[in-house]
């Protein structure tokens, strides 16, 4: 259970003390590309700089003790919930603005590199489906509510192929994402998928006609060309919130008690990462900050 007041939320956090805070901080290593969504997972800061290991083409399911990066949020809490209070982010960098910064869960990854990125054809994922047991890989049942990205790991080569993620929906039958077009040569943690120009989506792959969530990736294909040499990741996630950031220095804070939709929840095992979306490119070296107050009931 959540809080049955706001008498409740105030003992809950003040008498009995579950109440906490996370303060994340990340610096580009690359300059971004203006219109596009970076993952931050895999740049230097706190948490340290993930890579995502892994082997090729299997999906790799993460949660609250991920080893690569995710930040503690007070462990698993059950028979309670856990929701954000509060959040901020500012971002400290000569071009860029304006940014918005999205908080996901990521559950999982695929990553593929070598010959599975440079070379054409159908690249089939082993990955078991999401179930509904309530266990750490299973948090959003069936895969509900969950979205795929695409994101450079390390820096990508030459050539914009066309790609396909094809998945299976909540209910298990199979679906494909709509065609897009990468992008050469992005840096590490861009988003393939995101961008201006045609044939782009922002910041997640879109689902079938009716699908609600994904419960299985079956594979990625590379049509027409391929990427020259990289390493890429699909990911798969649940998005949980989005701050706007208007301008270099300018620290913005959401109040999720009194704003509605209020209280997001914050699932247990939840591993916490974030997207940003750069209207300019953002220059290398920029700082991330952001920061998340949390609290529990029951």
């Amino acid at each position: 259970m959540g809080f049955s007041s706001a008498d409740d939320l105030i003992n809950q956090i003040t008498t009995n003390a579950k109440y906490g805070n996370v303060f994340y901080n990340k610096t580009l290593s690359s300059a971004g590309t203006a219109g596009h969504w970076t993952l931050l997972s895999g740049h230097a800061g706190s948490p340290a700089a993930a890579t995502f290991a892994g082997a090729d083409l299997t999906y790799v399911a993460t949660d609250d003790t991920w080893s690569e990066g995710a930040p503690y949020h007070g462990g698993s809490v059950s028979t309670a919930t856990k929701h954000f209070l509060s959040a901020g982010a500012a971002v400290v960098a000569a071009a860029g603005a304006p940014w918005y910064l999205m908080a996901i869960d990521l559950v999982g990854y695929v990553p593929l590199s070598g010959t599975n990125v440079s070379t054409t054809g159908t690249k089939t994922v082993t990955m078991t489906a999401i179930g509904s047991g309530g266990g750490t890989g299973d948090r959003y049942p069936a895969g509900e509510g969950l979205r795929m990205f695409v994101a450079a790991d390390t820096a990508l080569g030459a050539n914009a192929p066309t790609c396909i993620v094809n998945y299976l929906d909540t209910g298990g039958a199979s679906g494909a994402t709509t065609t897009f077009t990468s992008t050469a040569s992005l840096g590490i943690g861009q988003l393939l998928n995101s961008g201006t120009a045609a044939n782009k989506y922002n910041p997640f792959l879109p689902m079938a006609t009716a699908d609600t969530g994904i419960s299985d990736i079956v594979s990625l294909v590379w049509a027409g060309t391929a990427h020259a040499s990289g390493t890429v990741i699909i990911g798969l996630c649940k998005p949980l919130w989005t701050i706007p950031i208007p301008a270099t220095g300018l620290y913005t804070k959401l109040d999720f008690v009194n704003a509605f939709p209020s209280l997001p929840r914050i699932k247990d095992w939840a591993n916490i990462q974030f997207l940003m979306f750069q209207t300019g490119a953002t220059t290398s070296a920029g700082t991330i900050m952001a920061d998340f107050d949390w609290a529990y009931g029951g």
